[in-house]
């Protein structure tokens, strides 16, 4: 149920920032950007013997490890991500079946804030070059030194690679919020569409012309209104997966679930303890859609 619930939520731009974070940026950093810090300080020379000068110009030539730097990038980033799976795992496992677009939105605009945040902050602290000469003047150190930074071409290859996937992950991000937007009001307009649908076969039903058969307007709306108009004397459904099925085109939750044996444990917050039948399942569907929203000029049943 959850990785279903995943996989709708999730467009295409999602799941490749997703292997963009896991492969270019966090792979990269362990492998190739740790090594190349590690011995940052250590192999930081300056042409001085005074006791403290060479920690006093390294501490103004970086007053923060790119290093640590990244991994705390890439740890902040990773959070509203972590977030939003735990509350979809927590949802999912209430039993309730639902996309969960305003959490996903939710969780893309924490996701840009903190890209562009480091992004900025990456910018002001580091640049987009590593010299190779650095001169302080700063005590202990009594003239001017001239400091020494190891491996400096392949530490601006690095920083500038680094810069250019945290771009390319704020591009997808930003990309990945309009789809979900566009996505959530597509949603809305099915939802409002097949909440008019059930309100027509409610009243069709209400009205005494149930037994003459089904409207065939009806049937391509909802497939399985045909299934249980087809089979009135079924006794029992479970009725998962077209919860799933509604909520994923219509964003609406439909609190139902299933126990192993296939019988449903809750069904639309109606408080039933037997499971019901399927006119029960039908009429009930339709006041719960009812109640999430009504269709324009029409009366109450």
């Amino acid at each position: 149920r959850v990785v279903i619930c995943l996989t709708v939520c999730f467009c295409s731009l999602g799941k490749a920032w997703l292997v963009l974070v896991v492969f270019l940026r966090i792979l990269v950093l362990l492998f190739a950007g740790y090594p190349l810090f590690q011995d940052e300080q250590e192999r930081f020379v300056c042409n001085t013997i005074q006791p403290g000068c060479a920690n006093v110009c390294y501490d103004m030539f970086a007053p923060l490890s790119l290093g640590r730097f990244w991994l705390v990038q890439l740890t902040t980033l990773c959070l509203p991500y972590a977030m939003f799976v735990i509350y979809t795992v927590v949802k999912a496992e209430k039993g309730r079946v639902q996309c969960f677009t305003g959490a996903y939105i939710l969780h893309l605009l924490l996701r840009i804030l903190v890209e562009a945040g480091f992004g900025v902050a990456h910018y002001y602290l580091f640049g987009f070059h590593i010299p190779k000469r650095f001169m302080c003047q700063q005590p202990p150190c009594t003239t001017m030194v001239d400091c020494y930074i190891s491996r400096p071409t392949e530490k601006t290859i690095m920083l500038n690679f680094m810069l250019g996937a945290a771009a390319l992950s704020l591009l997808l991000n930003v990309c990945d919020l309009i789809c979900a937007v566009k996505r959530s009001m597509r949603q809305k307009s099915k939802g409002e569409m097949l909440v008019e649908r059930m309100y027509a076969e409610e009243q069709y039903y209400l009205s005494g012309n149930g037994n003459q058969g089904m409207p065939t307007s009806w049937i391509h709306v909802n497939p399985w209104i045909s299934y249980t108009h087809q089979h009135p004397r079924a006794s029992h459904v479970c009725v998962s997966a077209f919860c799933l099925s509604f909520t994923s085109q219509t964003g609406l939750d439909l609190p139902c679930h299933c126990d192993n044996q296939g019988t449903p444990k809750a069904f639309l917050k109606t408080g039933l303890l037997q499971p019901p039948r399927v006119s029960e399942v039908k009429l009930r569907l339709t006041y719960f859609l009812l109640q999430q929203g009504r269709p324009p000029n029409k009366s109450n049943p």
